[in-house]
């Protein structure tokens, strides 16, 4: 409460509030901190606000974004002690935990993924669903990804084994949508600014659309949580006051963002990370935006849909007894939103 009115007084007077509320703020042990990404598309965004508009700084960090293709590499950085933290799918604390290996959410970017899951043009007039896939390439963000246990999880429902399909590792961003225009894959499961770009084309057209509430519902029964900040428990415990200041900055970031218009938040992304153009940007965002959380938390539902989806086609997760709860921690963001303007 303290620092929420010296904030307040600051910005009355027309002070420097983010200053202000590093210096009231504990110093991170570890301000050198790096983070790998698994993507850096629109659900990403938190991430990426938080670095542009000097969030990160603020909260006394020098943050290094790494970006790969998908969350596979981002464990193995993770693991190997090269990052300190990975902006990945929530999905991987419940894999790693039927493993033996505790990572835990500290913020979550949203609450639902944010895909398109889609057949390229010259598969349209013969694919009305996912049950006719069989035999075709599908195109994911690369093999043991997120998007490609979402595919899983959708062949499963539509009666069909992984091994009725080829799994082809494409990205998210331009080798996704380079791949759909070659006709090198059949079907895409992409997140914006690529879903908007491909489908706005006509390059893809949509089976499912898991931006929307109804599309969620439809596909895993509820909002299904993806992309998140997580580390190891360990780095949790030996570096508090960092974890703090990282959940600081992404809610921040998230409250910003659900203020900002679309073209605001086009204006504030990094010029490598928007795709097209800032106009096409501003429109993937707003197809997207009802998935980008607003208070970094993982809720109880969203982790047992995840769970139960990954328990449909995993044998090791459904047989593994996994306390959901020690997946992810709500204490830092539920701290960062006491002390936001």
């Amino acid at each position: 409460m303290k620092l929420k009115l010296v904030i307040s007084l600051c910005a009355a007077f027309g002070l420097a509030c983010g200053s202000v509320a590093a210096v009231a703020r504990d110093v991170p042990e570890k301000p050198q901190l790096h983070i790998a990404a698994a993507s850096v598309g629109i659900t990403y965004l938190p991430m990426l606000i938080a670095k542009q508009r000097g969030y990160f700084k603020d909260e006394g960090l020098d943050v290094t974004i790494a970006a790969f293709s998908g969350g596979s590499k981002t464990l193995e950085a993770l693991l190997g002690g090269s990052s300190d933290m990975v902006a990945g799918a929530y999905s991987n604390t419940i894999t790693m935990a039927a493993k033996g290996q505790h990572l835990v959410v500290v913020a979550a970017q949203v609450i639902c993924p944010g895909w398109i899951f889609g057949v390229s043009k010259k598969r349209e007039g013969e694919v009305k669903s996912a049950k006719e896939l069989k035999g075709m390439r599908i195109g994911v963000s690369a093999p043991g990804s997120s998007t490609h246990m979402a595919v899983n999880y959708i062949l499963h429902k539509a009666g069909l084994q992984p091994s009725d399909v080829s799994i082809i590792g494409v990205g998210q961003a331009a080798g996704a949508v380079a791949a759909v225009r070659a006709g090198q894959i059949d079907a895409l499961i992409v997140n914006d600014p690529s879903a908007t770009v491909l489908t706005q084309e006509g390059s893809l057209k949509p089976l499912e659309n898991m931006r929307t509430a109804e599309g969620n519902v439809k596909v895993f029964g509820s909002d299904y949580p993806e992309s998140s900040l997580f580390t190891t428990q360990d780095f949790v415990n030996a570096n508090p006051k960092t974890v703090q200041a990282v959940a600081n900055a992404i809610v921040r970031a998230e409250k910003w963002i659900a203020k900002a218009t679309p073209q605001q938040v086009a204006d504030n992304v990094p010029p490598e990370y928007l795709s097209a153009n800032k106009a096409l940007y501003a429109e993937a965002f707003t197809n997207s935006r009802r998935c980008i959380s607003q208070n970094g938390e993982i809720t109880p539902k969203g982790a047992q849909t995840v769970r139960d989806v990954l328990a449909a086609f995993d044998p090791t997760v459904a047989s593994a007894h996994i306390d959901l709860s020690s997946t992810y921690d709500n204490r830092f963001v539920r701290k960062a939103a006491e002390i936001q303007p």
